[in-house]
């Protein structure tokens, strides 16, 4: 039995290269190559959009008030949104300099801000990378027992960098961006005494 094993596969394979399958003898045959073009999808075919090398960014997040149980650390739990705080979007122009018309942006009821940059010159930004060329810091909070800004997210100090959390799409003669930056944070001026 063993000695016929190698026979039968070696048939099998012949079979195959014939294109005969294992079902009753019946044979598929192979599309010609007039077939084959006949059937390519049409997405294969066309070539991709050209992406514009002009975009509208935007940039979105949210502002909190820190809770006091939290002050002295990096952490928002038990944090409230902070209405009508201001933020700044600063961008860096393809010279490393801060760029001609910075955006403020105030949040909504919600803490939520989106600030729009307008449509610019990919090139224009620092490194052609708007993500790497901006960066957002806070401005001024309209608590006052919650204006003392943290540097929760750099968002003091450094500024907070962008995110690409893949919002984009395209519209007429510019592509749209909407990064994210944050959270960031104010913290309450006066907490209580910590008992032990």
């Amino acid at each position: 039995m063993a000695a016929f094993l190698p026979l039968a596969i070696l048939v099998f394979v012949s079979l195959l290269a014939a294109g005969t399958t294992a079902n009753n003898g019946y044979t598929t045959p192979s599309p010609s190559p007039q077939q084959q073009q006949q059937y390519t999808p049409l997405a294969l075919l066309t070539p991709p959009p050209a992406h514009s090398d002009k975009l509208l960014v935007k940039v979105e997040g949210m502002v909190y008030c820190q809770s006091c149980a939290q002050r002295n650390t990096h952490s928002l739990e038990g944090a409230k949104p902070l209405p009508n705080a201001e933020v700044s979007v600063i961008c860096h122009d393809a010279k490393n300099r801060i760029m001609v018309g910075c955006r403020r942006a105030i949040a909504d009821e919600h803490g939520y801000f989106l600030a729009e940059l307008g449509v610019t010159k990919v090139s224009d930004f620092y490194m052609s990378n708007p993500r790497k060329a901006c960066y957002v810091r806070l401005r001024a909070s309209p608590d006052f027992e919650c204006n003392n800004p943290t540097n929760i997210n750099y968002s003091s100090i450094e500024g907070a960098p962008l995110r690409d959390e893949g919002k984009r799409w395209a519209d007429h003669d510019y592509d749209n961006i909407v990064y994210a930056a944050g959270p960031l944070s104010f913290r309450p001026a006066i907490c209580p005494s910590k008992h032990h």
